[in-house]
């Protein structure tokens, strides 16, 4: 019978409570409520996503302060075996860890720690920032995934990823998960949200209760009293930006109870810091940097699209009308929408969904006819389905093969847009906020992920950069993850007309049994 596989030697175990709050207590560290939850975690892996000033990179840092005493209770046996604890900050650049390292060099300074001299260092202009104690058995760096060479080593004890979002999964998967396989080091990813990234996975992940080695948390900018004494009402605030992004934010605020300040009047429940940065910043801006939001970023197609609102569950309904629409790809995916119109001709339903690469039109059509989404297929009652007109002969052989007949209309990419900003409101419009039969016109079903996650991650190119390059603004958006927003785009086109000429735009022209 073969021998159990031995326990990493000094596998990385969470910190003792008591510990912790000794080393707050001494560096005169007084954690938030959410800090002391994050930094009191047993969870292996954590991801902290937060809006700004809610307490990163102090987070950060007293996350790797307590283990020079770790290492310090360990000194006989890492000498005895010949190795070290080691830890990583890794940010995009070395300027994006020096925040963390300042407040570990500092803390280890207070508490009255000699560094070795030489190999410690603080020198964020040159990138040298390396912490190293008792005769380098217990290590701290900076490091910069700008620089791949630098994430190469020995096993870490455990890594602190610094404005995680703006970095490349691979900088985990190929060159740091691997390093922690040694000493069961633990990680955590701090950063603000940066739309639906592999960093959202990851909190994903974390909110998952399968996974227990795995836990996230999110902090809006306001989590942090001692920046926002004032705190925040949530379901105020949450109703102020549905206001806002609908331009009646005066109206709200006149039947609300406001209270002066030296900032002017502010709602009573919203700190006054906050209110001025709702009112600075756009809508996504202020819900990506300071709300910690991963549904909202700058540079968003769609930036009324709120996954928590416009999906749902529901079925194929017989009483409505249903289309079809396709985008064509082979490389890119073939794409073929289940959508549904009332018989009124205003709300919609995308009810399912194809989404498939290195598919031909044949095989396509194959597959969609065998997963009941065509005509006379399963349930479904098609009526016509709107294709891109781009590839005629792609349109003629999918009407053969699946019996559809195609619909017509051809229209500019910015008129697509429009008629699905304009359904992802909610109405009817006379109706309150909140009010119960105020719905989006526009509701996907759950299962159709390839659209919802398009529509979360569409987003035009950044700005920045062609300012920076004394270029004009582009109007187009970026020529990828589009593929179901533009086939629904050429389906309300079709159906509806022109968002600017039709009269009554919105209401379907077509109706059940026509």
């Amino acid at each position: 019978m073969a021998e159990p596989t031995p326990e990493p030697l000094l596998r990385t175990r969470p910190l003792p409570p008591q510990l912790l709050e000794s080393v707050w207590r001494n560096v005169g560290f007084i954690p938030h409520a959410l800090q002391r939850q994050v930094l009191m975690s047993r969870a292996r892996n954590g991801v902290f996503a937060a809006g700004r000033r809610a307490g990163k990179s102090r987070t950060g840092g007293m996350k790797l302060v307590p283990e020079a005493f770790r290492a310090l209770g360990e000194m006989d046996r890492l000498k005895e075996l010949n190795l070290r604890r080691e830890f990583w900050i890794v940010g995009p650049e070395y300027s994006d860890a020096e925040k963390e390292f300042r407040v570990v060099w500092d803390s280890l300074k207070s508490l009255g720690f000699e560094f070795d001299r030489p190999g410690s260092y603080n020198n964020p202009e040159s990138g040298e920032m390396h912490i190293s104690m008792f005769d380098r058995r217990f290590i701290i760096a900076a490091k910069s995934a700008k620089y791949p060479g630098t994430l190469v080593g020995e096993g870490l004890s455990g890594v602190l990823f610094s404005e995680a979002a703006k970095l490349k999964p691979s900088v985990w998967n190929k060159f740091i998960r691997p390093t922690l396989a040694d000493f069961g080091g633990w990680s955590f990813f701090s950063s603000t949200p940066e739309g639906r990234n592999w960093f959202y996975d990851f909190w994903q992940t974390g909110q998952d209760p399968w996974r227990t080695d795995w836990e996230s948390w999110r902090a809006p900018s306001w989590s942090n009293p001692y920046v926002y004494p004032g705190g925040v009402d949530e379901t105020l605030l949450r109703q102020l930006r549905a206001a806002g992004r609908e331009d009646r934010v005066k109206d709200f605020l006149a039947e609300i109870q406001m209270v002066q300040t030296d900032m002017g009047l502010v709602p009573v429940g919203i700190d006054p810091e906050i209110f001025s940065l709702f009112l600075d910043q756009s809508a996504e801006m202020f819900g990506q940097e300071i709300g910690a939001d991963f549904t909202e970023f700058s540079g968003r197609v769609f930036k009324d699209w709120d996954e928590e609102v416009h999906v749902g569950d529901f079925e194929y309904n017989p009483g409505w009308v249903t289309y079809a629409c396709a985008d064509y790809g082979f490389t890119n995916p073939f794409v073929w929408l289940i959508v549904q119109i009332d018989p009124h001709g205003e709300r919609m339903r995308v009810v399912d969904e194809y989404y498939e690469t290195e598919r031909t039109t044949e095989e396509a059509a194959n597959e969609i006819r065998s997963r009941g989404l065509a005509r006379n297929a399963g349930s479904f009652r098609i009526q016509r389905f709107f294709p891109d007109p781009a590839e005629p002969d792609r349109t003629r052989e999918l009407q053969n093969r699946l019996g559809i007949r195609a619909g017509g209309g051809q229209s500019p990419r910015r008129d697509r847009i429009e008629w699905i900003r304009r359904k992802l409101k909610a109405g009817p419009a006379h109706l309150p906020l909140g009010h119960a039969e105020r719905k989006p016109y526009l509701m996907v079903n759950r299962r159709c992920k390839n659209f919802i996650r398009e529509m979360n991650i569409w987003r035009y190119p950044d700005l920045a950069k062609a300012y920076d390059r004394g270029r004009a603004a582009p109007e187009e958006p970026e020529p990828r993850n589009n593929h179901c927003p533009e086939a629904l785009g050429r389906l309300m086109s079709g159906v509806f007309g022109s968002p600017w000429k039709t009269r009554g735009a919105g209401k379907a022209k077509a109706r059940v049994g026509r």
